[in-house]
């Protein structure tokens, strides 16, 4: 509630425990009687980990909280594609993202909730694949969330490639007090697309309505709003 005190009214909902649907939607109410919505909700449930591999049950899961946002107001889910294990990206591992994107999409479209697909930092390092698998898929239901905290791993090439398929950028409370070039460019490039995504601050130590004016400022900045 202390973002809603200090302004915000959109805010972003980190949810690491996809079983407690009753407690998000706790929330989600409590938020709303308060003047605030829950744009984005960053669930606990990844694409290339648990029982996803062979069982249909989990991708329902996923589906029903696809559903679940669609009728509480939520227009973006940010689901995880990070490999078990902590081992890099393979081959393998885009394939059955892929493929598991695909078995979504339909209950995406349908609830008019888009998707965001959040990596781990290895795989900034191989993202033509995630960009060919996405402009692949074709719809604009499925982006990519960008964290502003890998953005030294792709070049200016690379980031113009990925922009457009960009639904939801993550920058930190540490980047923006002390913004990289690779940061602001990231901005420049996103302004130059005429982005109309999502951008989530993500607050650490943050604890005056002036700081927060303050990091807003920064960001309105960077992207010219």
């Amino acid at each position: 509630m202390k973002c809603l005190e200090k302004g915000i009214r959109n805010v972003e909902l980190d949810e690491p425990d996809s079983s407690n649907r009753e407690q998000v939607l706790q929330l989600f109410n409590e938020i709303r009687n308060n003047g605030g919505n829950i744009a984005v909700l960053n669930l606990g449930l990844n694409l290339l980990g648990g029982d996803v591999k062979s069982n249909e049950k989990y991708l329902n899961d996923v589906k029903s909280w696809i559903k679940f946002c669609g009728e509480n107001g939520c227009r973006l889910l940010r689901l995880k594609a990070t490999p078990v294990s902590g081992r890099t990206y393979s081959e393998k591992d885009f394939k059955l993202l892929y493929r598991n994107l695909l078995n979504i999409l339909p209950s995406a479209e349908k609830n008019n909730v888009e998707i965001s697909v959040s990596t781990d930092k290895t795989a900034y390092s191989n993202m033509d694949r995630l960009a060919a698998m996405i402009e692949d898929i074709g719809s604009e239901t499925i982006g990519i969330t960008l964290n502003s905290e890998n953005l030294s791993r792709l070049d200016e090439k690379m980031l113009e490639k990925l922009v457009p398929l960009v639904n939801h950028v993550t920058v930190s409370e540490a980047c923006l007090k002390n913004p990289e070039r690779n940061v602001e460019k990231a901005f420049e490039t996103l302004k130059a697309a005429a982005y109309k995504g999502y951008v989530s601050l993500q607050l650490a130590e943050t604890h005056s309505a002036e700081e927060l004016n303050d990091h807003v400022n920064t960001i309105k900045r960077m992207s010219g709003l």
